[in-house]
């Protein structure tokens, strides 16, 4: 198991320094509210070229980032 493999396990997807299986990090609970239902935007970082970006927590486990994978902006 690599080290990715290993946080995506043991970490839930809103804690900081989760890391999605498209090799996204959650770096936190921003305090703007997001688009659904008592959700917060997250700061994400895509690992692959650095990007960074916004996520609502219920996404946070599933975004590609908008620069370099084709996710939603």
């Amino acid at each position: 198991m690599n080290t990715n493999e290993e946080k995506f396990n043991s970490l839930k997807s809103t804690e900081i320094g989760y890391i999605n299986k498209n090799n996204q990090r959650n770096n936190g609970k921003t305090d703007i509210p997001g688009t659904g239902n008592g959700q917060w935007f997250y700061d994400m970082e895509c690992l692959g070229c650095g990007h960074k970006y916004h996520a609502n927590g219920h996404d946070v486990w599933l975004r590609k980032c908008p620069k370099c994978q084709g996710g939603r902006p």
